[in-house]
């Protein structure tokens, strides 16, 4: 770590009242959406939020302060497909404005001068509060680096190696590692999650981190009695298959409702499916629904088991997070799994019929629905970082 100093910091810090900074990735839904569950449990004085691109623009509506931090990795595809070797060329090139980056969080916290700080999906605000003697807290659902490279080339095997030993020594760094899922034997991330005996003895299982309680959402008003699934998709392109599977099968199945979110257009649409974009907030639709086919990220899963609704998921292709998300709701009983070569109309309809004539999956998912109520994570969260700013402000 000695290509990162020297960086600039005060002699002295002493923050004067209780203030938490988050600092998250912009990369992906799930970084955001837990930074923004847990903020809601502080006043706006109380809070400093940072990231980049969609997600700034996204935290702006909100009243605290927000500030526009540089990113730290740009993750790369192929076809559609998460690529780690890109990712890792594209991160190298970058290593030598990571100074830069880290001393920008120094500012920021010097600027602020919070009592704990918080990383989900960043290594520099870690290394900065590291650096000044700052509590930091990292809210993470993976702490285990190297599967993602077991299937790729020796020379890319070398450089996850490589990788996983510097994210070790990086959780290491924090005080505590927060898992924004169910304590353990229910929990969705387990098989992402580091085997380190120093990063494990950090990791607390304080339940997921949404926007929402159960109680307070309002189902969507719809004119229908019918069964109705919802089907998340977005836009990314190798999903296609996957859409333009649901409208054969909507076409089949004309008994059911389908709203399907997505950007993608179709020529025809079948009279029982409506095609939305992006919604201010999906609960209430997820609340209305029998049953969500989704992909296996690990927000959108505890997203719908904190509302107790069942899933069929379809994990991207060569994404191993997705595929041991995917197992796992599987051997939770609250999901069953179909992979892209499996999605023929015949087969992907007669797997949601059986899902919705069977109450096995709702059965387990309500059952989730209530563990999650119990734990109440964000609750956990705001626990947690009170606690470690009042350490430092009691002296």
């Amino acid at each position: 770590m000695s290509t990162l100093l020297p960086l600039k910091t005060k002699k002295k810090y002493k923050p004067a009242k209780l203030r938490i900074y988050f600092s998250f990735s912009s990369e992906g839904y799930g970084h955001s959406s837990r930074a923004l569950a847990v903020a809601k449990r502080f006043s706006d004085d109380e809070l400093v939020l940072g990231t980049y691109s969609y997600a700034y623009e996204k935290i702006k509506s909100y009243s605290f302060p927000s500030i526009r931090l540089q990113q730290e990795i740009k993750l790369m595809g192929s076809d559609g497909s998460f690529d780690v070797g890109k990712t890792i060329i594209r991160s190298h090139s970058q290593a030598l404005t990571y100074n830069q980056i880290i001393q920008q969080e120094i500012d920021v916290i010097e600027a602020y001068e919070p009592t704990c700080v918080v990383a989900d999906g960043r290594m520099a605000p870690v290394l900065a509060a590291d650096i000044i003697g700052l509590p930091c807290i990292v809210v993470t659902n993976q702490s285990a680096f190297y599967p993602f490279f077991e299937k790729d080339s020796a020379l890319i095997k070398i450089f996850g190696k490589s990788f996983d030993w510097v994210m070790k020594t990086w959780l290491s760094s924090a005080e505590e590692l927060l898992i924004p899922d169910f304590p353990p034997p229910h929990t969705v991330c387990l098989p992402n999650l580091s085997s380190n005996i120093k990063v494990m003895k950090r990791q607390k299982f304080i339940g997921p981190l949404v926007a929402w309680k159960r109680s307070e959402i309002e189902i969507c008003e719809r004119e229908s009695t019918r069964p109705y699934v919802i089907v998340t998709l977005g836009g990314h392109a190798y999903r296609r298959p996957l859409f333009d599977a649901m409208l054969s099968v909507a076409n089949k199945l004309k008994d059911i409702d389908f709203d399907i979110f997505t950007s993608f257009e179709a020529k025809s649409i079948p009279s029982n499916v409506t095609l939305r974009g992006l919604v201010p907030s999906i609960a209430s639709y997820y609340k209305a629904a029998s049953l969500i086919i989704t992909q296996a990220g690990h927000s959108t899963a505890m997203e719908i088991l904190t509302l107790g609704k069942p899933a069929l998921v379809v994990p991207d292709k060569k994404q191993i997070e997705q595929e041991n998300n995917a197992r796992r709701l599987c051997e939770l009983g609250v999901a069953t799994q179909m992979k892209y070569d499996e999605l023929s109309v015949n087969n992907l309809a007669q797997r949601i019929k059986m899902m919705l004539e069977s109450s096995c999956y709702s059965e387990a998912a309500e059952n989730m629905a209530q563990i999650a109520e119990k734990i109440d994570g964000t609750k956990q969260a705001e626990m947690v970082l009170r606690d470690y700013s009042t350490r430092l402000m009691a002296y």
